[in-house]
């Protein structure tokens, strides 16, 4: 039990940290062309936004039944990490975590675990209630307070839909003129619950 709480503290930390930390989690580059891209066996998300580059789909930590995918979006300069990796920063990043539990207040655990991590994290907005695609979700808005972490604000989205929670977080430069709200619906209109 400890276990899982700590672990699905680390996962929560790698989105919320605001490092860059996606080199930790890495494998070889996605299949960019994919129409749909699944996500553990209860997700499938809409991959058709031309602005978005598919940096990320992760299938490491999915013996714990954690799943993590990665967007950028638009143009993308060569960064530093906090880990002195050199990165990918992009306009914008989109980062997706999803937990696959083994019924679904264990899939509530893991999802105001994240959202207590994010509340802990950074200068909160707003908070709302928002339904996309048919599915509620909590929805954050926020202003990031790391000094490590490149971006400048961001919006994230919980939910959980039976035994699966699901964490989605959209960051963006000072620069980013975009409504992170009405991306992340966007994005939310396009994610597909198979569970």
């Amino acid at each position: 039990m400890k276990y899982n709480i700590l672990f699905c503290t680390l996962c929560a930390s790698i989105l919320l940290a605001g490092c860059s930390s996606a080199s930790l989690i890495q494998e070889e580059a996605p299949d960019q062309t994919l129409e749909k891209v699944p996500v553990g066996n209860s997700l499938q998300v809409d991959n058709a936004n031309d602005r978005f580059t598919l940096v990320d789909n992760n299938g490491t930590l999915a013996a714990d039944g954690l799943y993590y995918v990665s967007w950028g979006i638009d143009a993308s300069i060569p960064y530093e990490n906090c880990d002195g990796d050199t990165v990918d920063l992009y306009d914008a990043s989109l980062y997706l975590l999803l937990g696959e539990a083994k019924n679904p207040e264990k899939a509530q655990e893991h999802m105001d675990n994240w959202i207590t991590a994010a509340r802990s994290n950074y200068e909160i907005l707003t908070e709302e209630e928002i339904t996309c695609g048919g599915q509620s979700y909590t929805l954050i808005t926020y202003n990031c307070t790391n000094e490590e972490n490149p971006y400048d604000r961001g919006v994230s989205a919980f939910c959980t839909n039976g035994r699966s929670a699901v964490c989605a977080e959209l960051t963006c430069q000072e620069q980013f003129t975009d409504d992170l709200k009405h991306m992340m619906a966007d994005f939310l209109n396009g994610c597909t619950y198979t569970d």
